[in-house]
């Protein structure tokens, strides 16, 4: 500014200066519009390229999905007041106390059974109180339990349950300790067929398990990891003949002490049954 003001005095008497002062006047007034004009179109970019979270708000109601949509699932239910020790001869004691199934050393198994009725059959236990339970699902479910093993080396936890009108076992380290999977599937054990997976179990620690049960596949979590998911067209399911006293659900224990608790189970939605077909 200082420089224009100094060329505007030097040019008062001299038209030349002040025709060169007026057009270098107009190009400095050019040059700041177009430098304006490129801010404005740079600031226009700069908001339309923001991304789409920083003019937008979250929908609290609007699920993630069907099957984290509270209003597409129904509630879980606690398998409690149904259970008795299973027959296998050689057995160890059953004790069933403040919702924990304790079940002690066996030779070699150690079990109960659910004596509830279930879809289209009739109670497993002579008791009215067995008969007056509400059926639970061969079909399209989900059960969850925790388990623990107290001392020994083999499996804590064989859970049996119906796929449809067959079984299987979710067998939890067995074989010496450390294999999980499911058996039977073709005639093949949890040791030898695709489920077989080699996972380590602690004694005196809880572990979590989840089992879900749909037309197409068993889906199985343990802590919150999913182990497999087994497809059911064109399979056969069975159980060992060892753990018939388990049916149709049922839990057992290989020379081992261990607990079981928190056994809940749910019919799957409507929904959720559509969106896995």
């Amino acid at each position: 500014m200082q420089r224009l003001h100094r060329t505007l005095t030097r040019g008062r008497t001299n038209p030349l200066a002040r025709t060169r002062f007026v057009a270098l006047v107009a190009a400095a007034v050019v040059a700041t519009a177009a430098t304006a004009q490129q801010a404005t179109a740079v600031q226009a970019d700069a908001e339309v390229k923001k991304p789409a979270t920083q003019n937008t708000t979250t929908d609290k109601n609007a699920p993630e999905n069907d099957a984290a949509d509270k209003s597409t699932k129904t509630p879980w239910i606690t398998l409690a007041g149904h259970w008795k020790a299973c027959q296998f001869g050689g057995e160890g004691d059953v004790v069933i106390k403040d919702g924990v199934i304790k079940m002690e050393h066996g030779d070699p198994l150690t079990g109960v059974v659910w004596t509830g009725p279930f879809d289209g059959d009739s109670a497993n236990g002579d008791g009215q109180d067995s008969k007056n339970a509400k059926p639970l699902p061969r079909d399209n479910y989900e059960l969850r339990w925790e388990c623990r093993r107290d001392s020994g080396y083999d499996f804590l936890c064989a859970f049996t349950f119906p796929v449809a009108d067959q079984y299987v076992s979710l067998v939890m380290g067995g074989w010496g300790g450390g294999i999980t999977g499911i058996s039977s599937i073709d005639g093949r054990d949890a040791s030898d067929n695709e489920t077989t997976m080699f996972k380590n179990y602690e004694d005196k620690k809880w572990y979590s398990a989840r089992v879900r049960v749909e037309t197409t596949k068993i889906t199985v979590w343990v802590d919150g990891t999913e182990l497999f998911s087994q497809p059911r067209k064109d399979h056969e399911f069975d159980i060992r003949f060892e753990m018939d006293p388990c049916t149709p659900m049922g839990i057992a224990n290989f020379e081992c002490d261990s607990q079981i608790r928190n056994i809940q189970l749910r019919r799957l939605h409507r929904s959720e049954i559509a969106a896995a077909q």
